[in-house]
Order: C-alpha cells, then structure tokens, then sequence
C-alpha cells in the first residue's frame, strides 16, 4: 500500500518565499520594477500610510498596466498599477489547498498570512521547485521540469493565455 503523497501533508510555509518586500502606494511602477530587478523578486507587497496591506503588484501588473498601455512607469503610482484585493491563505495550510486557491483565482502569487500579518509568498516557482525535488527522487531528467516551466498553458488552467491575433492587439 502506498502512502499518501507527501505534497498532499507538506504546508505551504515549508515552501514559501519568505522575501516579502512591502512598500508604499505611492511608490511609482518604475521603482518596483527596479526593486523587483535588484532583489530578484517577481511580486511586491503594497501598503497604505497606515501600514496596512492593499494590493500586490506582479511583473504581469507592470506589463499590463504599463508596458501594453504604453505608459511611462515614472507617471504611475502603484496603487494605479496593483492587483487588489490581495489574495491569501494561512500559513497552516497545505500545498494542495494553496494550489487549488490559485487556479480557482488565476493568479500567480499567494500571499501567506499568520493571523493578520503576510508572512510570505507562494509562486508558482517554488511549487516548480517542489515538483523539482519530486522529479529527481523518481529519477527523471530535471530539463523536463524546465521545458514544463516555460510552456504556456491556457488560463482556464491557471496559466498564460495563448497569443493573441493582431485583431485582439488593437
């Protein structure tokens, strides 16, 4: 008899990223995209005056708010370019539950909560790397993976959205 998949008992706070950078509302959509180039990050955290956590600004925000608006990044506060309300899940919680968050939501990034603070976030890298760390204890090429990584699925599934006709362009 075969034991339950360890994925299905290991918790997302044993995977997650604990980089979590905060930074205010204010700050403009071109000092996140440095800060997310300098910290090798993919997501930045947004607050308010108070301190209290309003949205997340993804590198797919900045392309779509930005860069397909062809929009100067300077010109744009974060609050104009964020994802809200910000999505999150216990700490407590395992990596199925978190995975079935993220395709039910379409997102990304998964903000890790414990009690009212975020102490992380779960990407779909570090589900990757944990598929990673599968792939070599049964022994298969780890290049899989990474083919597996760069392949656009459709959004329905979570994934990238297949190209776009030049129609859909304008």
């Amino acid at each position: 008899m075969h034991s339950a998949d360890k994925s299905d008992s290991t918790y997302i706070h044993e995977i997650m990223s604990k980089n979590v950078i905060k930074v205010n509302s204010e700050i403009s959509a071109f000092e996140i995209s440095k800060i997310m180039v300098k910290r090798r990050i993919s997501s930045v955290v947004i607050i308010d005056q108070k301190d209290k956590i309003i949205g997340i600004v993804t590198e797919k925000d900045l392309i779509k708010e930005v860069c397909a608006k062809n929009l100067l990044g300077t010109t744009l506060q974060a609050a104009k370019v964020m994802s809200s309300p910000l999505i999150t899940i216990s700490k407590n919680s395992t990596i199925n539950d978190a995975t079935k968050l993220m395709v039910e939501k379409k997102i990304k990034h998964l903000a890790i909560h414990d009690n009212n603070d975020i102490i992380g976030i779960l990407t779909t890298y570090d589900l990757i790397n944990l598929l990673r760390n599968k792939v070599k204890s049964i022994e298969l090429d780890s290049n899989l993976l990474d083919a597996i990584s760069m392949a656009d699925i459709p959004l329905e599934e979570g994934g990238f959205s297949l190209p776009l006709s030049e129609d859909e362009l304008k």
